[in-house]
């Protein structure tokens, strides 16, 4: 983007509720969360940003979260797109290998139809393509980047930067930062990585101190690098991240010149009890208190842009050619 401006974008995984130590075919489920979106695109609104929901299948099989989510986009309030949860995506036989609750784990023939058939469902539901993608658990491989350029997807959102999920079968983002980039054969797809990143006292080495204490199990040298903030890792969201700590990181960025960052959360955080981070009223109060926060802060700035993220491949395409002019 131009030097002086800062886009932002806001990203909602709309999944099914779900065991998250199961992610397993047959596992139980419920899209009921899908029902609580009214207060937050209250709040949305009010600011102005458009919020880009990306559906899963089984959302896209509930009547009443769609008809929801389709009156909220014909009125330009968000934008929609897909998430791809292997375990609750038809075709279904793969069994309950919790290794194949990363997309880039399948077999290429069964990632594909699977793909193909959350596109035509969404198509079949809201009567034009999904464009925008997200492996579920962030499980991105090089086959999944051929069919999303086959299946004319333009943007993805599955890179997590600085989270090696290695030890559970999935990839490993630890190099990667937290830039959009274009890529795949014609470099024609917009990754829009997830907005997380190590950052803190030790400056460009916080990520190296970082990298080898990472993983699922409690850490307390990780946790005294983290308390201390000498290298602590942000991710841009509401969830388990206060205000303070998520401005830390938007400073961050922008001191390295990025000028597009996304806020994210899953779905499930807008009611009690259906992931680790809102188990009860004072939490669900405390998600809404640090989005709001964050969003008013960036409100109050002359410089900064909310937009849909269907919107970025327009305004990364004409950032170029406004500079020239410039």
């Amino acid at each position: 983007m131009p030097p002086g401006r800062l886009v932002v974008s806001l990203i909602v995984d709309a999944e099914e509720d779900f065991n998250w130590d199961r992610p397993v075919e047959g596992t139980a489920y419920s899209t009921a969360c899908m029902h609580a979106i009214g207060p937050l695109q209250e709040i949305l609104g009010s600011y102005g940003l458009p919020p880009t929901y990306l559906l899963t299948y089984p959302v896209l099989e509930d009547d009443d979260a769609v008809r929801l989510l389709r009156r909220e986009h014909e009125r330009g309030r968000c934008a929609l797109g897909v998430q791809m949860h292997p375990w609750v995506n038809p075709p279904f036989g793969t069994g309950a290998d919790h290794r194949l609750s990363f997309p880039l784990n399948l077999p290429g023939a069964v990632e594909e139809a699977k793909i193909v058939r959350l596109a035509e469902k969404f198509a079949a539901v809201f009567g034009f393509a999904p464009r925008v993608f997200k492996a579920g658990r962030y499980g991105v491989g090089a086959q999944t980047v051929a069919l999303l350029e086959r299946l004319g997807f333009l943007i993805d959102t599955s890179v997590a930067p600085r989270t090696d999920l290695g030890a559970e079968g999935g990839p490993d983002f630890s190099g990667f930062g937290t830039r959009p980039f274009w890529f795949g054969t014609t470099r024609r797809l917009l990754e829009l990585p997830v907005c997380r990143d190590v950052v803190g006292w030790a400056g460009a080495t916080a990520p190296r101190l970082y990298r080898p204490l990472d993983g699922p199990a409690r850490s307390v040298p990780r946790a005294a690098l983290s308390w201390l903030r000498i290298a602590e890792r942000i991710t841009l969201s509401p969830e388990g991240n206060d205000a303070a700590a998520m401005r830390r990181l938007i400073r961050r960025l922008e001191a390295a010149g990025q000028r597009v960052v996304t806020l994210s959360f899953h779905s499930s955080s807008l009611a009690v009890g259906l992931n680790p981070y809102v188990q009860s009223r004072r939490e669900l109060h405390m998600f809404y208190d640090r989005l709001s926060a964050v969003l008013d802060g960036l409100a109050r700035r002359a410089d900064v842009t909310f937009a849909a993220v269907p919107d970025l491949t327009r305004l990364l395409a004409e950032a170029p050619a406004a500079e020239a002019r410039a």
